[in-house]
């Protein structure tokens, strides 16, 4: 499921970049930094998080495959406001913020890439909102295997590779909670492993995260 707005000048903006290789827990784009380009994932998967001032680490989404990052600190010329590490080897296509800038703005996709970049805030924000924390954990595991999967059936497996430290700071839960949670998962397709999570039932889960469907 990748909609992102870019697909219309995607094998421009492929063309115009440079491709990089990322080790996992590598860093792929540094918080603070100015937003001197974006990047696309081609393959793998990656985490999204922020230092607070305090010290204190928020894991603030996963992305994977196909996924566009960076766009906002280069379209809003600001300093980037989160870090994007690597959970997995990841190629990624570095595009330069002119070329970039270049072609939204002549194909008028800004407006629409900035509000993509809202709806994945947004599916964050219902991540760690206060709905259940099995919902919440159903409708995070859901909508990143399905970006995963890509062009894949939807009954294939998708192997999410991240771990319970990251995935517990994310939902805002305690790892002990978050095994408990995982558990409750299984009948509806979460096989948990020590450094990944496999979705068999991508139908059951995305059922079962319903009601959070945004």
């Amino acid at each position: 499921m990748n909609t992102t707005p870019e697909r219309e000048v995607w094998e421009e903006l492929i063309a115009n970049s440079r491709r990089v290789r990322y080790r996992a827990k590598e860093l792929i784009l540094r918080q603070g930094e100015p937003g001197n380009h974006v990047v696309i994932i081609l393959d793998g998967q990656v985490k999204v998080q922020r230092v607070e001032s305090n010290g204190e680490c928020n894991v603030l989404a996963f992305r994977g495959s196909q996924e566009v990052l960076g766009r906002t600190a280069v379209l809003w010329r600001r300093r980037r406001f989160a870090s994007v590490e690597a959970l997995s080897s990841c190629q990624v296509a570095c595009v330069p913020a002119d070329v970039y800038c270049t072609a939204m703005a002549r194909t008028a996709l800004a407006a629409q890439a900035v509000a993509h970049a809202h709806e994945r805030l947004l599916e964050s924000m219902v991540v760690q909102g206060n709905g259940h924390p099995s919902t919440r954990l159903a409708f995070a595991l859901a909508r990143l295997a399905e970006r995963s999967q890509g062009d894949a059936r939807p009954d294939e497996r998708a192997v999410l590779c991240f771990t319970r430290l990251d995935l517990s700071r994310h939902l805002g839960v305690g790892r002990n909670t978050l095994s408990e949670l995982l558990k409750q998962l299984e009948p509806f397709g979460v096989d948990t492993g020590r450094n990944s999570i496999t979705i068999t039932d991508l139908p059951a889960l995305r059922a079962f995260a319903s009601e959070l469907e945004i």
